[in-house]
């Protein structure tokens, strides 16, 4: 059998060439995103990154189609998908719109009918999350979360959690989240309201710890109402967890 190549050594070359510039110029774009795997994209940043790879696919297979047709797409993509992550940074509802909010799927043991439906997240679909945690019984869940890129987070009941305080003959304590008090120097209002605490509690507890609300980066309590603290950067971005006592 004799194969024909009437492909001109010019144009294989012109091809090689294009596919080595283009998989190296959407390697250096992804990487400039700041994420390291598919599990840390939002369903935006992954619907970018899929019409990335078919401009640039595109344009390595023909030849025709100038570089710069897909080069200056590309930028633009990553130019707006930087614009959108700053935003979310920057103010709740936007990143509410884009990505999303964690929604409770498992609560004390009880599976959150309501929250399935809306979810479209299927009883199979969560016990095989469940399972791949390395949980093979509903009743000892305590919460599982499903996270806005997909994943389930699961906080187990206290007397199953490892290593197995039952075993060790230790009280069980509870189970419970810690809820986000403070972003960026601002009162997140739905935790407050899941603690039932008022922004006054929240300025007591600094004011107790020589700490002002317009310091604080970030701060969240658990179920025992510890809370932990992170400054800014301005003052050193240190730690501290405390009481209210």
């Amino acid at each position: 059998m004799v194969f024909a190549f009437s492909a001109h050594p010019f144009r294989m070359l012109t091809l090689f060439l294009r596919a080595v510039f283009l998989d190296l110029f959407v390697l250096l774009i992804l990487r400039l995103t700041g994420k390291r795997q598919v599990s840390d994209l939002q369903p935006y940043d992954l619907l970018m990154t899929l019409i990335i790879a078919d401009l640039a696919s595109t344009a390595i297979a023909d030849t025709d189609i100038p570089l710069l047709y897909s080069v200056v797409p590309i930028l633009a993509l990553y130019l707006v998908q930087q614009l959108i992550a700053k935003l979310c940074l920057k103010f709740s509802p936007v990143r509410r719109l884009i990505c999303g909010t964690p929604q409770i799927l498992i609560l004390d043991g009880v599976l959150q009918e309501k929250i399935m439906r809306r979810t479209n997240y299927t009883v199979r679909d969560l016990l095989d999350s469940l399972r791949s945690k390395d949980v093979f019984d509903v009743g000892e869940v305590a919460y599982a979360i499903l996270e806005t890129n997909g994943t389930v987070s699961i906080l187990q009941k206290a007397a199953f959690q490892q290593p197995n305080k039952r075993e060790l003959n230790l009280e069980p304590g509870s189970a419970a989240l810690s809820h986000l008090l403070i972003l960026e120097g601002k009162i997140q209002k739905s935790g407050l309201e899941t603690l039932h605490l008022e922004r006054k509690d929240v300025e007591t507890m600094l004011k107790k710890n020589g700490l002002a609300l317009k310091n604080v980066f970030f701060a969240q309590m658990n179920g025992d109402g510890e809370l932990h603290v992170q400054l800014d950067r301005r003052n050193g971005s240190r730690v501290m967890r405390f009481t209210d006592e």
